[in-house]
């Protein structure tokens, strides 16, 4: 009897040992609400899931939903995977192959196709006065000295769209007549990058540094986008923890 006991503590030991010894790795795929949507569809030639499910069932999980694999694995671990709904998204944790899970170390938005296959950009300082006129100049020389974009002069010829503001980004590069015409209070550094084409919001953030500090606002936030396209094309998961938090110690990969 005593055997039985000892033979079936260490085959839950080698379980959790095979499920959770795992090396971490790197996910990349749209977090959607399961298991209703679970069931891909296409849209547009494109392969989708569902991701707004009106009435969820009780105890419904949050999935991650690859679609150039056609691959799904629930995820847990995170606090706030409700904020990601809908979102491209990359993971980076341990996969428990028996049930398909996917522990969660790290997880941030992920940057559109739009953004990552770019080669040219147009800069523009939208209604930039006094202070905040010095982002254009700063975003010229930081893209420059990157080397990752040709900054095109014509923004109907360019791939992005990088606007510097100093209030949030209303979606409408495509459909205003003129500049913006909000006042500007030059407390806050925006930075947007935008379809050309659409004027769709790609990506975005903002630095809260006051006028005198524009530039290193700018800076800071270019920089922002090289990690985050850095990040895009990582393979190794513990460099990417550790540009996400560099005071931090990044666990163990394992053998």
């Amino acid at each position: 009897m005593k055997g039985m006991i000892f033979a079936a503590v260490a085959l839950v030991l080698l379980s959790g040992i095979s499920a959770f010894g795992q090396a971490e790795q790197i996910f990349k795929g749209k977090v959607c609400l399961g298991p209703e949507g679970r069931t891909p569809t296409t849209i547009n030639g494109e392969l989708s899931l569902p991701c707004t499910v009106p009435h969820p069932k009780l105890g419904a999980r949050y999935i991650l939903f690859n679609p150039d694999t056609k691959t799904t694995y629930y995820i847990e671990g995170h606090p706030k995977p409700k904020s990601f709904a809908g979102m491209r998204v990359v993971v980076v944790g341990t996969l428990d192959t028996a049930t398909g899970t996917i522990h969660i170390d790290d997880m941030f938005r992920g940057l559109p196709a739009k953004i990552t296959q770019a080669s040219s950009v147009y800069i523009d300082c939208s209604a930039c006065p006094r202070g905040l006129a010095v982002a254009w100049k700063t975003a010229f020389e930081e893209i420059e000295e990157w080397g990752r974009f040709d900054i095109n002069p014509d923004p109907k010829k360019a791939d992005l769209i990088f606007i510097f503001a100093g209030n949030p980004y209303l979606g409408d590069y495509v459909t205003r007549d003129g500049p913006d015409t909000r006042p500007v209070a030059i407390k806050t550094t925006y930075m947007d990058v935008v379809d050309p084409q659409t004027g769709q919001d790609l990506w975005g953030d903002s630095r809260v540094y006051g006028s005198f500090f524009v530039a290193r606002a700018t800076h800071d936030l270019i920089k922002e986008l090289k990690l985050r396209m850095e990040e895009e094309s990582q393979s190794n998961p513990a460099a990417i923890l550790e540009q996400q938090h560099p005071r931090k110690t990044t666990p163990s990969l394992g053998n």
